[in-house]
């Protein structure tokens, strides 16, 4: 709140605020756009990102919802996706989830364009993800191509024997975390690219091999 109102103090015409799309909560979503569904986040961060959204909006901010990002500095879905193929090693849902992903450098560029470049501010909540969705088969098995995980040639998984997996062989990856990869979690994003003037670039996938000598040394890979 202090901060908007230092901006609106300011006279700031373009304001853009990082929220995220697990203000929506428990999933699957599917083709979700936003506020198709309602907003149940269900741990404190994300309560805490919903109501930041108030006072964005408040003062005339655009509000991007990433889902995951990816990219050198991410700390949570590569390294957990690491984890995840020792706890439960096969193919969930058969590699068929789709989910959403962005690039750490795709979505820099998004916010850059939509703070400074944009032919007109820009308003509202719009997810900020890659327009097109990627199936999880498909990034375990680019990672997997570049040395950072095995290959998940095992059997096709259910969400229950995921889930039963997962809690028969402890660690740090949630079932919650599990299930925002595991399970559909794909939002709608192409209005906001279009609307900043931006092209999404390649996709997360084609930007894998850049980061992969980031995530060798942040997974011990050598």
């Amino acid at each position: 709140m202090a901060v908007m109102a230092a901006a609106a103090r300011a006279g700031t015409d373009r304001i853009v605020h990082l929220s995220t799309t697990a203000v929506y909560g428990e999933g699957p979503h599917t083709g979700v756009g936003v506020d198709e569904v309602l907003a149940a986040p269900l741990s404190e961060a994300s309560r805490t990102r919903l109501l930041g959204e108030g006072h964005a909006l408040a003062a005339g901010a655009v509000v991007l919802r990433p889902a995951l990002v990816t990219g050198t500095g991410d700390r949570w879905v590569v390294p957990g996706l690491a984890e995840l193929a020792r706890r439960v090693p096969g193919r969930w849902a058969g590699g068929d989830v789709r989910i959403s992903l962005v690039d750490r450098t795709d979505l820099a560029r998004l916010i850059t364009a939509l703070a400074l470049d944009a032919p007109a501010p820009v308003a509202g909540v719009h997810h900020a993800a890659h327009p097109e969705p990627v199936r999880s088969g498909d990034l375990l098995d680019a990672l997997a191509g570049l040395g950072l995980l095995p290959a998940l040639d095992g059997p096709a998984l259910s969400w229950e024997e995921c889930r039963r997996l997962l809690a028969a062989r402890p660690g740090t990856v949630s079932e919650r975390q599990l299930a925002m990869i595991a399970r559909d979690h794909w939002y709608r994003s192409d209005d906001v690219w279009r609307l900043a003037a931006c092209p999404p670039g390649p996709g997360p996938l084609a930007r894998l091999a850049g980061a992969a000598p980031w995530y060798r040394a942040a997974l011990g890979l050598g």
